[in-house]
């Protein structure tokens, strides 16, 4: 029964990862670059959260928690890169280009959820 269920998964994936294939280069670029941007936005929440006594009391720079996000946002865009587009022709998206996708839908799922909560308890306005 295992055996089934791991083919239904794998079949999935190829599925998902036979749809990022038949979109045109530049949607993949852009595709990346988005969950790359908000995957970056919700680390730079997590990150500002951390760090903001430290700031506040002077011993870390302001700009430690924006560089931290950044570099972290070059990261994800050269992950998303890699998994999307790939570094030598020809390339296939495969599971990683999909792990990559499944990780965006979530973060956009948690940083929906955040706004909503920062909007009902008043952070936000």
């Amino acid at each position: 029964m295992s055996n089934q269920a791991e083919a239904i998964t794998e079949s999935r994936i190829d599925v998902w990862a036979d749809r990022l294939a038949r979109l045109s280069h530049l949607a993949r670029v852009v595709l990346a670059l988005v969950i790359a941007i908000e995957l970056t936005v919700l680390l730079s929440v997590a990150v500002d959260r951390l760090l903001i006594d430290a700031v506040v009391d002077g011993d870390v720079d302001p700009m430690t928690p924006a560089i931290i996000a950044a570099v972290f946002g070059v990261i994800l865009y050269g992950i998303g890169w890699w998994a999307m587009i790939g570094f030598e022709e020809p390339w296939r998206p495969g599971a990683p280009a999909v792990l990559y996708i499944v990780a965006g839908a979530a973060g956009l799922v948690i940083l929906v959820a955040l706004v909503l909560f920062g909007l009902a308890f008043g952070y936000l306005l």
